[in-house]
């Protein structure tokens, strides 16, 4: 357990880098840029989009050099990606934007080192008994980093301009970085490289479970603020805040379910609530509402990773786990990548909340492709 949860802090820390754009771009794209919501979908869309593209590169790297290997690069080109948004403080207009994408795309690349990396060293540490745990600590640090880097981004940029922000997003992978180099090394699991064309038909399904469910999580995370705006409510920084706090209890009370009781049941119950979740968010006149739909969306999607995680891994060698794990989390930056522009482009012709009908929709996709795996309940050791 000691294990599970030292990865989960370096997550955590790591994941800053992800999690403070998150909060502060939204905003200093559409008002000091002034660019519309299709670019901040692409700006948002291009980091998963580099991180789907290098997946592969970073699960093989993470077997054939180890798990610390990758962590510690994906650190280091996280820091390197906030040096570089310091530019678009200084550079307006087009070199502006281009400086932006410049440092998504370094972010997109640290991130899939990071998270690949991260979690095929916890199940190295622990055992692939405990796969599921690693996945629900790990995923439950990524999603604390988000909602902690909400109100903190928001009173970062109010006390320090944009940049304040991004010096948050320098500082704590740099605490990772600190953190991992005391922490043992997992000895490299294979020597052979295995082609990407040989990993995806092992897990797709399990991938696209994921892709799916990803969708409501890509929509809160890019367009809560824009829908209260839209309707005239206050205190959007809170809506990420009450995503991760449910994300975070689901993950404390119920991580345990998936190796207890199967991908395939955990992954039903958990997306039939963020289905509810998002039905509200969707429908829903009243902030209050909002919360609440916030809540349940969180509360559900926090176990649809590791739940279909746990089958995705249960079906490659232990010499190929990087890799495995490497593809089935592509599937996530292929949703975030996708929905971005996707979710842009249903704001601009329906509204904002037709946003949350969309991830609603797709949820009911999660549902019935965990509806659609075998009944399994634990995975074996390796």
């Amino acid at each position: 357990m000691k294990y599970i949860i030292v990865t989960a802090v370096i997550v955590l820390l790591g994941f800053f880098s992800v999690g403070i754009p998150i909060a502060t771009l939204p905003g200093f794209i559409k008002g000091t840029l002034g660019l519309s919501d299709v670019w901040l979908g692409i700006i948002l869309g291009t980091q998963s989009l580099v991180t789907l593209l290098s997946r592969h590169h970073s699960g093989s790297l993470s077997d054939l050099k180890g798990p610390k290997v990758a962590v510690l690069r994906g650190i280091f080109f996280s820091v390197i990606s906030g040096f570089v948004s310091f530019g678009v403080v200084y550079f307006q207009g087009t070199l502006g934007l281009v400086i932006l994408l410049l440092a998504r795309i370094v972010l997109g690349y640290s991130e899939s080192l990071l998270i690949t990396g991260a979690l095929s060293w916890g199940v190295g540490l622990v055992g692939p008994a405990n796969a599921g745990r690693v996945m629900a600590w790990s995923g439950m640090a990524m999603y604390a980093a988000i909602a902690i880097s909400a109100p903190l981004g928001f009173l970062m940029v109010h006390q320090f301009g944009f940049q304040g922000g991004v010096v948050l997003s320098i500082l704590f992978p740099i605490f990772a970085g600190i953190i991992s180099y005391f922490v043992p090394k997992v000895p490299p699991a294979s020597q052979v490289r295995i082609p990407f064309y040989q990993v995806v038909p092992k897990v797709w399904k399990h991938g696209l479970g994921l892709f799916f469910a990803a969708v409501c999580f890509a929509g809160i995370a890019g367009f809560n603020t824009l829908l209260f705006k839209e309707k005239g409510w206050a205190n959007a920084e809170w809506v990420m805040v009450i995503f991760g706090t449910a994300y975070v209890a689901a993950r404390i009370f119920f991580a345990q379910t998936v190796d207890q009781y199967g991908g395939k049941k955990i992954a039903m119950i958990f997306s039939a609530v963020a289905i509810l979740g998002q039905g509200l968010l969707w429908q829903t006149n009243h902030s209050s509402l909002a919360f609440l739909g916030a809540a349940l969306t969180g509360f559900g999607y926090s176990l649809v990773f590791p739940a279909f995680g746990v089958e995705a891994v249960k079906n490659m060698e232990a010499k190929f786990r990087g890799v495995a794990l490497g593809a089935y989390v592509a599937f996530f930056d292929l949703a975030l990548g996708v929905t971005g522009p996707l979710a842009g482009f249903v704001a601009n012709h329906f509204g904002y909340a037709a946003v949350y009908a969309f991830g609603m929709v797709t949820c009911m996709v999660s549902f019935l492709i965990a509806f659609s795996l075998k009944d399994t309940k634990k995975l074996n050791a390796a």
